[in-house]
């Protein structure tokens, strides 16, 4: 993984209070105070997911091992954690809700494009597995390669063999050749994207 310090983060052998979140958490955490530059304890455990306990340790945590600066507002980004936050949006270009239904994943659906990533897949099996892993019913993974959504190991064309959607909304977020497509389904929006941040991490 290339983002060793969400690892670092959760790592079992960290002195301190028990890691009760996942490289997920601390990654949507990273990405909320990279967004927002400064919050309070209760909007991140909100925008996290986390209970008041988990994001008590995960902000000591975070700070520790230099991530994060503690203000009287709140705290914030520390220089170390700016650029842990350019890594993910250089990696992550784009995350967001889609409407997926045809493909079956769940009510609610998510997707992330992923960077350079396409050679990385292989039959998104790895992807799949990190998504139902976070919570979500599972993850549909296409490559972009020649202007076209295609399936990993067969190159079906997901635009002409499937439904429109997701693939209409997804392209108009100007995907690059070479990048990683990633849609999940949950029954909640927040599983659908935590499964998704955890698909996109398997290529990082």
């Amino acid at each position: 993984m290339v983002l060793q310090s969400l690892s670092d983060v959760v790592a079992a052998d960290y002195r301190g209070p028990r890691a009760v979140f996942t490289e997920v958490d601390v990654l949507k955490a990273l990405m909320s105070l990279g967004e927002s530059g400064s919050l309070g304890r209760g909007r991140l455990g909100v925008l996290t997911g986390l209970g008041q306990g988990e994001v008590r340790t995960l902000i000591k945590r975070l700070k520790d091992k230099q991530l994060i600066l503690i203000e009287t507002n709140g705290c914030r980004l520390s220089k170390k954690g700016e650029k842990e936050y350019e890594k993910v949006r250089s990696m992550l270009s784009w995350s967001s809700k889609v409407s997926a239904d045809r493909l079956g994943l769940g009510e609610h659906c998510w997707s992330v494009i992923v960077t350079a990533a396409a050679r990385r897949v292989r039959y998104g099996i790895e992807q799949r597995d990190a998504a139902i892993k976070a919570g979500a019913n599972g993850a549909f993974t296409a490559n972009f390669l020649s202007s076209r959504f295609t399936v990993p190991g067969e190159g079906t064309d997901c635009e002409k063999e499937g439904p429109a959607e997701p693939w209409v909304t997804i392209r108009k977020a100007s995907p690059k050749d070479g990048d990683a497509i990633i849609v999940t389904g949950a029954p909640r929006g927040a599983e659908a994207e935590n499964g998704a941040l955890a698909a996109f991490l398997t290529l990082t």
